[in-house]
């Protein structure tokens, strides 16, 4: 039963996660972030950045539509507009914090209830005030959904593709 199932179970690790320190400029994290983004070929949805500080310990994260919009206004070819953004802000300065954590012995329930309650889909592992990794909403429905439904999903395959155009 997905009480049962743990964080740790189903958690990414942080070094297959996009981290940026605080006091990095916009600039050069979107650089960055193109980099790793390039280089570990990125799953979907493991591009929502965390930001640590100098102490490695996490403060939040960064929206990428954060991150852009801090360097729209150089993309325009009108850069001498009044109050444009520089893209010398500080990631700190546009970091999100988390609406809550979960520890890796938690059960996935814990954190599905963190994330109904906030409307997020995804939040921290931490263990000893130390980033363990990440658990996502998509992870957990299809624990949930595979744990409570499988044995009659496939039962009704067949109805329920004709049914709905599969």
């Amino acid at each position: 039963m997905p009480h049962s199932v743990l964080v740790s179970q189903l958690m990414i690790k942080p070094n297959e996660w996009p981290l940026l320190p605080a006091d990095m400029d916009v600039e050069t994290a979107l650089k960055i972030l193109r980099i790793v983004t390039e280089d570990k070929k990125l799953l979907h949805g493991h591009s929502t950045p965390f930001v640590m500080n100098a102490q490695y310990k996490l403060v939040g994260f960064v929206h990428l539509i954060d991150l852009l919009s801090q360097i729209r206004p150089l993309c325009s070819g009108n850069n001498c507009a009044d109050n444009v953004p520089s893209p010398t802000t500080l990631v700190s300065e546009i970091t999100t914090p988390f609406a809550g954590t979960v520890r890796p012995a938690d059960s996935i329930l814990r954190a599905l209830d963190i994330m109904i309650e906030h409307r997020v889909s995804m939040i921290p592992v931490i263990e000893e005030d130390r980033l363990e990794g990440i658990i996502k909403l998509s992870a957990i429905f299809n624990t949930v959904a595979s744990i409570l439904f499988d044995a009659e999903i496939i039962d009704q395959k067949e109805i329920l593709m004709k049914r709905f155009s599969l």
